[in-house]
This record gives C-alpha cells, sequence and structure tokens, in this order.
C-alpha cells in the first residue's frame, strides 16, 4: 500500500491522467471507472462536462493507444490508500453518446500489461 504523497511523488499531478501513470477509484473523484472481471479497467476520459475532446488527459491516452506505450496505474483503496496495481496497456479506445449526460464521452479499455 502507498500514502497519496508516496503516489503524487511518482504521478506527478493532481489530475487523473498523468504523462505516465493513471489515478483510477470507484467513483470518488466523480468519474466512472468499471473494472471488469478480467482485470480489464474501462476508464471514462478526462472532463465531466460537455464533449469531451482529444486534448489533455485524453490525447496522452490516445497517444498511449498508439504507441502501446504502457502506464503504470494507481488504485485509490480508501483516503490515503493507494495500491500499484502495475502497468496498463490501452487496448481500446470509443468515443460515443452519454444520453443521459447528452454528451460525448471518450472509454478507454486498459488491460494489465501482464495479460497482454
Amino acid at each position: 500500500m502507498m500514502t497519496w504523497k508516496e503516489v503524487l511523488a511518482q504521478h506527478k499531478t493532481l489530475r487523473g491522467i498523468g504523462q505516465h501513470s493513471l489515478l483510477v477509484d470507484r467513483g470518488e473523484s466523480g468519474y466512472r471507472n468499471r473494472f471488469l472481471p478480467d482485470g480489464a479497467i474501462l476508464y471514462p476520459g478526462e472532463g465531466l462536462a460537455g464533449h469531451q475532446q482529444p486534448t489533455g488527459g485524453n490525447r496522452i491516452l490516445l497517444e498511449a493507444l498508439a504507441s502501446q506505450t504502457p502506464l503504470r496505474v494507481y488504485e485509490r483503496l480508501k483516503p490515503n490508500c493507494w495500491q500499484d496495481r502495475g502497468p496498463y496497456r490501452v487496448e481500446g479506445v470509443e468515443y460515443r453518446l452519454e444520453e443521459a449526460e447528452r454528451r460525448y464521452v471518450y472509454w478507454f479499455r486498459l488491460v494489465p500489461l501482464a495479460a497482454t
């Protein structure tokens, strides 16, 4: 287990998507990460209002998909308690209309590197 201070020293940003890593949780951040039985994570793109754009963190994930560059994933288990889930690869992306929100959202499929 890691503290937030230890995660931040590696992740280097308060944002969920960093240059080399991602933060995931079970909804505390306002994002709805979906943890799948096969170990994959469906990760919503950056931006909680309006149509998401291919900029900022979304651009980082799109570039990781194109280059097949792995990203380290840190999961928040409870306040100040994080787990390093290891490296993940962006396996795919879907940009789809979330009808309830009336906006387009990126959904990135992340798979553990060990599973690829």
